[in-house]
C-alpha cells in the first residue's frame, strides 16, 4: 500500500484519528478526576551518622539506606498503623524517603495519602520510629558489650583475688623493686669486701646475695603473672567504659529523636492532580491515535483484498462466458456438419413435395436451418 493510497485511506477514514483520540484522553481524564485525592506531608531529618561522627559520604550513603529500608519494613509499618490507624498497605505505599545528593547528611521523607488521614502525624511518627528503629542495635550493641566486659572484669578481679591469697603478694611489683635494690646494695658491699680482701664478709655476702637472688627470680615469675592478670582486668575495664559511653550515646540519641526539634515536619496539603491528567490524557490519546491509524491500514488492507477478489472472480467468470461462447460459435460455424444439415433439408423437401406439402415445409425447414443462423450472424 503506497502513502497516497494510504493518505486517501486516512481521508476516508477521517473521523476515526480524531474522535477515537479524543474519546480515550476524555475517559482517561475522567477516570484520574474521579480517584481520591491525595495528601502529602514531608518530613526533614539530620543523619545523626554524619553530625556526631564528621562529615563521611559512605557513612551518610549507608545511613540513608539502612533508613530507606527500615521505614517501609513491617514492624515499622505494623507500629506506626496502630498509633496513626492507617492501614498498612496505604503506609507502605505512600512512605518514600530521599536526599537531595548522595553525600547529604539530611533525609526528607514524604507520605501521601488519602482524605481523613493525618499524613503529618504519619510522616513525623514513621521518621521517629524509623530513627529509634536504626538506633536501636547501636544500643543494645553497646549494652550487650556492656555486660560483657562487666563479666570479663569479674573474673580477672576474682583471678587476681585468688593469685594474692595463694602467694601472698599484694604489691608484688613494688616488693620486686625494693628487693632488687637491697640486692644491688648487697652486690656493691660483696665488691667493697673483696676490694679490701675481707674474705669472711665476702662469703658472708655472697651466701646472702644467693638467696636474694633466688628469691627475685621467683619473684620476678609471680610478677609476669600478676601482670598479665592486671592487663586482663585493665582491658575489660577498659571496654566497660567505652560500652558505657557507647550506651550513654545511643541513649542520648534515642532521646534526640523524640524531640520535636530534631525532626521537622510540613504539612503540604491536597496534591494537584493537574500534571499526572496532563501526562496520561497524553499518553492515552497517543496510544488511541496510532490504535486508529493501524486499524485504517488493516481496514484498508481488507478492502483492498476484498475487491482484489472480487474482480478476480469477475475476471475468471467473463473468461468462462467467452469461452463457452466461442465453442458455441465453433460448433454452429463448422463446415463439417452443413452437408448433414442439408442432406437433412432436402430429405425433408423430398418428403413435403410428395405429400403436397413440400413447398411450405421447405420454406419453413429452410428459415429455420444453421445456414439462416449463420448468415444472420454474419451480417
Amino acid at each position: 500500500m503506497e502513502i497516497r493510497e494510504y493518505l486517501r485511506a486516512i481521508r476516508r477514514w477521517l473521523w476515526l484519528p480524531i474522535v477515537v483520540p479524543l474519546v480515550a484522553a476524555a475517559l482517561t481524564g475522567v477516570l484520574l478526576e474521579r480517584q481520591p485525592s491525595q495528601y502529602q506531608a514531608n518530613a526533614a531529618v539530620i543523619v545523626p551518622a554524619v553530625s556526631d561522627k564528621g562529615f563521611s559520604t559512605s557513612a551518610a550513603s549507608q545511613y540513608v539506606a539502612t533508613f530507606k529500608d527500615v521505614l517501609i519494613s513491617q514492624p515499622i509499618v505494623d507500629q506506626v498503623s496502630k498509633k496513626t490507624g492507617v492501614p498498612s498497605k496505604d503506609l507502605v505505599a505512600g512512605l518514600s524517603a530521599s536526599t537531595v545528593s548522595t553525600s547529604s547528611n539530611i533525609i526528607h521523607v514524604t507520605y501521601l495519602g488519602l482524605k481523613g488521614q493525618n499524613v503529618a502525624e504519619v510522616v513525623r511518627e514513621a521518621t521517629v520510629d524509623t530513627l529509634d528503629a536504626v538506633a536501636q542495635p547501636q544500643m543494645i550493641q553497646a549494652q550487650n558489650s556492656a555486660a560483657s566486659a562487666q563479666t570479663q572484669l569479674r573474673q580477672a578481679n576474682s583471678a587476681i583475688t585468688q593469685w594474692t591469697a595463694t602467694t601472698g603478694l599484694v604489691l608484688p611489683q613494688q616488693q620486686f623493686n625494693t628487693e632488687q635494690q637491697e640486692l644491688n646494695q648487697l652486690l656493691l658491699q660483696l665488691q667493697q669486701a673483696k676490694l679490701a680482701n675481707d674474705a669472711k664478709r665476702a662469703t658472708a655476702l655472697q651466701v646472702v646475695i644467693t638467696q636474694r637472688q633466688a628469691q627475685l627470680a621467683t619473684l620476678a615469675t609471680q610478677v609476669t603473672q600478676f601482670t598479665d592478670l592486671n592487663d586482663a582486668r585493665q582491658a575489660a575495664l577498659s571496654v566497660r567504659d567505652h560500652s558505657a559511653q557507647e550506651s550513654t550515646t545511643a541513649q542520648a540519641l534515642l532521646s534526640a529523636d523524640h524531640n520535636s526539634s530534631t525532626v521537622s515536619v510540613q504539612d503540604i496539603g491536597r496534591v494537584s492532580k493537574l500534571s499526572d491528567t496532563l501526562k496520561f490524557t497524553g499518553t492515552a490519546y497517543a496510544v488511541a491515535l496510532l490504535l486508529s491509524l493501524a486499524l485504517i491500514l488493516l481496514l484498508e488492507l481488507m478492502r483492498g483484498g476484498r475487491t482484489q477478489t472480487a474482480e478476480t472472480s469477475a475476471t475468471e467468470t467473463g473468461a468462462t462466458e467467452t469461452g463457452a461462447t466461442e465453442t458455441g460459435w465453433k460448433g454452429r460455424t463448422d463446415p463439417s456438419t452443413l452437408p448433414t444439415q442439408n442432406h437433412t433439408v432436402a430429405q425433408s423437401s423430398v418428403n413435403g413435395n410428395g405429400n403436397g406439402n413440400g413447398g411450405s415445409s421447405h420454406r419453413h425447414g429452410v428459415a429455420g436451418t444453421p445456414d439462416d443462423a449463420v448468415v444472420n450472424a454474419r451480417r
